[in-house]
């Protein structure tokens, strides 16, 4: 695919759509461990809640930086270039924003059964596999809501993503200007400079 130039310069920058389409690809590398170990736990129950622990917390962490950020660039970057085309009434991107609305309730619904097992705060991994299995046992709890939060959170991420790369990302290359493109660029890599500088150091990470 064609990069796109500056119009100020001699320089390049990447295509847009590539890079959310890159997004898509590391995103859905961790929604594919979810995805086995929502499998596990509807097959096998309690015998699998220990070996599911970690790619639950791994999921849980991608839902609140890759897929937030991705989120973002669409919404503020993406979305409003699109919009200055064809306007914001009942269009593809009000579609798509409401559906990240449903998919960021839903990750902060995982997140927060995360936090009541103390799976974020404290990575013992082992230490808490017997906290799900009490849950379990006690009318569902924690782990069937991990289970069946997760299972909706690969439903709504594979439709989601199938309908941008199917629709809205060849509208996207087909609607916008080289020079739209080029604005869309420089405001995702601000977007993602912004959050480098707000995310936490190792050092100073929860449970670190």
């Amino acid at each position: 695919r064609p990069e796109i130039p500056r119009v100020s310069d001699t320089r390049w920058v990447r295509n847009p759509i590539d890079a959310l389409l890159e997004d898509h690809h590391a995103i859905m590398a961790k929604v594919a461990d979810l995805r086995v170990a929502v499998r596990n736990l509807e097959e096998h129950g309690e015998a699998a809640e220990a070996e599911a622990l970690p790619a639950l917390r791994a999921a849980g962490e991608m839902m609140t930086t890759q897929l937030l950020l991705h989120a973002k660039k669409e919404d503020e970057a993406l979305f409003p270039a699109l919009e200055a085309v064809f306007g914001t009434e009942m269009g593809p991107t009000a579609v798509m924003r409401h559906e990240h609305q449903l998919i960021h309730a839903q990750a902060d619904r995982f997140r927060r059964t995360l936090h009541e097992i103390h799976e974020v705060e404290h990575p013992a991994l082992e230490g808490h596999a017997a906290d799900l299995r009490a849950l379990a046992v006690t009318g569902g709890g924690a782990a069937v809501q991990l289970r069946e939060t997760g299972a909706e959170i690969i439903r709504l991420l594979d439709s989601h993503f199938g309908k941008e790369e199917a629709v809205l990302f060849t509208m996207a290359r087909s609607l916008l200007q080289p020079e739209a493109l080029r604005r869309v660029m420089e405001r995702m890599e601000e977007i993602e400079s912004e959050a480098r500088v707000r995310r936490p150091t190792a050092s100073s990470a929860p449970g670190s």
